[in-house]
């Protein structure tokens, strides 16, 4: 009889505090299991979790949490110092005991000629052994230092070495071209000389990728040859091998008394004898493709599944499953953020630079609630689509979608079950494919609706490059040849003020649409002091202000509604770009110039978030001139300085980024405003406990409201001004003391004095 069990954590998830991190990754596809006392660590792409088999808890471990990096290559658990070392794919190293992380960086800021790359890890003696690109590094667990560094290569050249194993005798490493032993008891291992390089057995020549050593002190070796399948072999004497089994072998792992080989489609056991004990394969919504698989002291088998996340089967009653995983979205691949009320969407295909499709499978990613939902498809309407790389929600029922799909149309969206796949044979011939030869691609790049419902649409590479799609239901294209030329455009911009459609892809220019017969085309060097090749990003702020971003930082134009003076032909506009100049530290500078601008998102308080290729991520003043923050990998929880899109929730004020590795939020300080205060304004944390030292977010008032904290007596012991609607207090008086236990009273009004508003918090100290 077979049971399956989901079991999801939702851990850190409550709600985000005010200043701080939460990541966003996906767990589903791990790499790595290992079994560590009373946890189950699994290795993602970004980040790792733990079940606790204690409290059987999952716990989540990142650059957010306690991790110093991001993008793990291995895992590896030593018993005897209960370390658990983490390499990251920049060579990057992390010790950690008790929940408390080292840092070992040496190898990622070491310039070293060959591969970085930490392939996997062994221990012996209190020691971690880094089997890297270009040799085996050696480090004291205890010292918590490097060690030593062997070079294996002839002459001692840089080796790529991919594992290593420890018998009695031997320290063994795996090569490209076979494997290499020496006594483990050698004072000389950094000398290549030392080291034999086996060139008689069945090893010899093979690309040994993984080893092992059994109960028996054999050797286990997993290798290939070109061409061939990758075969299993164990160690029958001396070093001499034979082959045991052959396949697409993911890994081979000697674990508690047997041997555990995951392949492809099934997980082969073996016995202490090698014999086969028992195959495993797709157990009914499971198929089993594992990656890793180790078993634990009462004979379960943990697994590192492909898409399923960390599977558990419990090989003693019946081959119960259970799978377990922190909510997350479906996997990392993140081109375009929409923020819409309470959702969060997430593209997750993409395009190259020269605009050629990644394939990436169609889908959206929905969060809201704390949790992750993926699109349902009931009737394969996505079957063969690929590359959703932009979302709009209709306001006039968001409960509607529509999403672009590089190649193939617009996929309709209604309670997140695609509904609809509109192409050019369902659109009144709106939407039109480019053809070449026997190649057909609907290149639709973008998609925005206006405050009427009416969606608008992009249609690259065409005469006719944009069309909508009426709140009737009716379709209708406009010929924009003489502005757009075939260019490719995958953006698009509904201007709330003046009604216009701002649209923009490879070519240095904004179109500008009114939806009706007028164009014309924005050139950002029209005005700017600074000439720039590239627009790269576009948002429109509280005050009606355009603000581009570029290759060489951000513009911004206040006359928009000046496009059409020159007649609305599809001519240059006269509007102007202007480069925001500022004063820093004496110096004129022009904003931003030195950094290619990504993504830009204006939060409740008009500030604009920006994000760029290496720089990582900006916060600016309403106006620019001032940078409130600037986050980058090195100095915050930030995954990468490449910055590819941001959106800013509305009503929490917590900004969602996504980088090169990986989706993460920041909880900001402003949210969007009321145009009356709530009725219940609402803090959090609320009450404040006596191990909370953060932010107090208080959110619900009217725009830039007045904020006053009094006491029970009614002294005022702080004051301060709404950021959008939302307003801060660190829990401390205007002197900086931190208030004793007791309830405070909060008290606001609007900058004009009107519409008055109060709640209270309860601090306990």
């Amino acid at each position: 009889m077979l049971t399956i069990l989901h079991c999801l954590a939702f851990c850190g998830y409550s709600q985000t505090a005010v200043g701080k991190w939460q990541d966003r990754l996906s767990y589903y596809e791990l790499h790595k299991v290992v079994h560590a006392g009373d946890r189950i660590y699994a290795a993602a792409k970004g980040g790792l979790f733990y079940y606790d088999l204690d409290d059987l808890t999952v716990n989540r471990m990142n650059k957010t949490t306690i991790l110093n990096d991001v993008g793990i290559s291995t895992i590896a658990y030593d018993e005897q110092t209960r370390n658990l070392v983490v390499a990251y794919n920049n060579a990057n190293i992390d010790i950690v005991r008790n929940d408390k992380v080292v840092n070992i960086s040496d190898i990622k800021r070491n310039n070293i000629g060959g591969s970085k790359t930490i392939n996997n890890i062994r221990f012996q003696n209190r020691c971690a052994y880094l089997a890297c690109g270009f040799g085996i590094v050696v480090v004291d667990l205890q010292r918590e230092e490097i060690k030593e560094t062997y070079y294996l290569g002839d002459n001692g050249t840089y080796l790529n070495i991919n594992d290593i194993a420890f018998t009695d005798s031997l320290i063994v490493a795996a090569t490209d071209n076979g494997i290499l032993y020496a006594p483990k008891t050698s004072t000389l291992l950094n000398v290549a000389t030392s080291w034999t390089h086996d060139e008689t057995s069945l090893l010899a020549g093979q690309t040994v990728t993984a080893l092992d050593v059994d109960a028996a002190g054999r050797i286990i070796a997993k290798a290939s040859a070109v061409g061939a399948d990758t075969t299993v072999y164990v160690q029958n004497a001396a070093m001499t091998f034979a082959p045991l089994t052959s396949g697409n072998i993911r890994s081979a792992k000697h674990t508690k008394g047997r041997l555990v080989i995951c392949f492809d489609d099934h997980i082969s056991i073996y016995d202490s004898q090698l014999a086969l004990q028992q195959e495993i394969g797709t157990i009914d919504w499971m198929e089993m493709e594992a990656n890793d698989a180790e078993l634990d002291d009462d004979g379960r088998l943990w697994i590192a599944h492909q898409w399923a996340a960390l599977a558990l089967i419990d090989l003693r009653d019946g081959m119960t499953l259970h799978t377990f995983y922190p909510q997350g979205p479906a996997t990392d691949n993140g081109f375009r953020l929409k923020a819409f009320d309470n959702d969060l969407m997430v593209a997750p295909g993409g395009h190259t630079s020269t605009y050629s499709g990644v394939y990436l499978p169609a889908n959206v990613f929905t969060f809201n609630n704390n949790e992750w939902e993926t699109l349902d498809d009931p009737n394969g309407l996505l079957d063969g689509v690929t590359d959703i790389i932009d979302i709009a929600v209709n306001p006039r029922n968001n409960k509607v979608r529509l999403a672009a799909a590089w190649r193939s149309g617009i996929v309709e969206i209604t309670d997140n079950k695609v509904t609809n796949l509109y192409n050019e044979n369902n659109s009144d011939g709106a939407l039109q494919p480019y053809v070449e030869g026997s190649y057909t691609a609907l290149f639709t790049g973008a998609v925005a609706y206006d405050g009427k419902g009416n969606a608008w649409i992009t249609n690259s590479l065409k005469s006719n490059g944009l069309a909508v799609l009426r709140n009737d239901g009716s379709w209708e294209s406009f010929n924009t040849q003489s502005m757009v030329a075939g260019s490719d455009l995958d953006h698009i911009v509904w201007d709330s003020i003046n009604d216009l459609k701002l649209f923009w892809g490879r070519a240095n220019k904004v179109f500008v649409h009114d939806g009706e017969s007028k164009m014309a085309y924005i050139d950002p060097n029209n005005g700017a002091k600074l000439e720039t090749s590239i627009v790269t990003a576009l948002a429109q702020d509280h005050s009606g202000n355009i603000w581009l971003g570029t290759n060489k930082g951000i513009k911004t134009i206040y006359n928009l509604s000046s496009i059409f003076q020159n007649g609305g032909d599809g001519e240059r506009s006269p509007v102007s770009c202007n480069n925001i100049l500022y004063n820093e530290n004496g110096i004129n500078e022009y904003l931003l110039a030195y950094e290619s601008v990504t993504a830009i998102a204006v939060d409740g308080a008009n500030r604009k978030w920006v994000g760029t290729s290496t720089g990582g991520l900006y916060l600016l003043s309403a106006n620019g001139l001032e940078q409130i923050e600037h986050f980058t990998a090195a100095n915050s929880p930030l995954f990468s300085d490449k910055i590819i899109d941001i959106a800013v929730m509305p009503w929490s004020g917590e900004v969602f980024i996504i980088t090169d590795k990986g989706m993460q939020s920041y909880r900001g300080t402003a949210t969007y405003a009321f145009s009356e205060p709530m009725e219940d304004i609402h803090a959090f944390p609320n009450p404040v406990r006596p191990d909370y030292d953060g932010l107090i977010a208080i959110k619900g008032f009217t725009r830039n409201a007045i904020v006053h904290i009094t006491d029970a007596a009614g002294n005022t012991v702080y004051a301060t001004r709404a950021n959008g609607g939302q307003a801060v207090w660190n829990g401390r008086t205007l002197e900086g003391q931190k208030v004793a236990s007791g309830v405070y009273y909060v008290f606001a009004s609007a900058e004009d004095g009107s519409m008055r508003s109060a709640t209270k918090i309860m601090v306990i100290r």
